[in-house]
């Protein structure tokens, strides 16, 4: 009875038209969100992929779970998460990504959220990929590791640059300082665009003796050419 009034008391609204919602996006917005046709397991793009990623840098990642993509509406919300201060889309989205991956969780031991820069993190208030993987933890009942796995370097935006420049600036990019022997990781974080990030960080996890890397993501850029037709 309390939790029913409750419930009722504060209605959860939709974070895209502001309608009364269940949890997060309402169903009506959550279709408007482009969702990536065929796959590749391995990185995420959709099939057929004109230029495969793991064939033109070193590939640590075995898996990629990205179902949205990165196109409008989405990438709307995406930036107002990450630049302007709407911390709850963290929340919405994990709750948009979670039925994606009730298939994989038995095959993950761990969430392992991108980390930002501690500078970064000051600046902005608060870690995005973190906030994505706090929900998905309770979803999807997996630990959320952060103790010892750092971002070191602060590097510059990463926005327009190509492949090889985001390989080159993320190179040493990231720490870790415990130990994963066995463990079976995936990492978290908001978009994938060209891989760059998440394996430097698998290398990184991997070293540190994770048996396993995959990825989820609530979407994925897709490929240049992709977007000019």
């Amino acid at each position: 009875m309390v939790y029913r009034l409750v419930k009722a008391l504060f209605v959860e609204s939709c974070p895209a038209c502001g309608g009364p919602t269940e949890r997060g996006f309402c169903a009506t917005c959550a279709e408007e969100f482009v969702r990536v046709a065929d796959a590749c397991p391995r990185c995420g793009l959709a099939r057929p992929v004109a230029q495969c990623p793991r064939l033109q840098a070193p590939w640590h990642v075995e898996l990629t779970a990205a179902p949205l993509s990165y196109a409008a509406p989405l990438d709307h919300y995406v930036h107002a998460l990450k630049y302007r201060g709407s911390r709850p889309l963290g929340r919405a989205f994990a709750l948009l990504l979670a039925p994606s991956l009730r298939g994989l969780q038995s095959s993950v031991d761990a969430l392992v959220p991108v980390p930002l820069h501690r500078a970064r993190l000051r600046e902005r208030g608060y870690n995005q990929a973190r906030e994505i993987a706090r929900t998905l933890s309770r979803e999807l009942r997996l630990p959320v590791l952060e103790r010892g796995i750092v971002r070191c370097g602060l590097g510059t935006s990463q926005t327009g640059q190509t492949a090889r420049e985001r390989r080159a600036s993320m190179a040493r990019m990231f720490r870790v300082e415990r130990a994963l022997a066995g463990r079976r990781i995936a990492i978290v974080d908001d978009v994938v665009t060209t891989g760059a990030t998440v394996n430097a960080l698998a290398a990184e996890l991997r070293a540190a003796g994770a048996q396993r890397c995959v990825v989820f993501a609530v979407a994925r850029t897709p490929e240049p050419q992709a977007r000019n037709v």
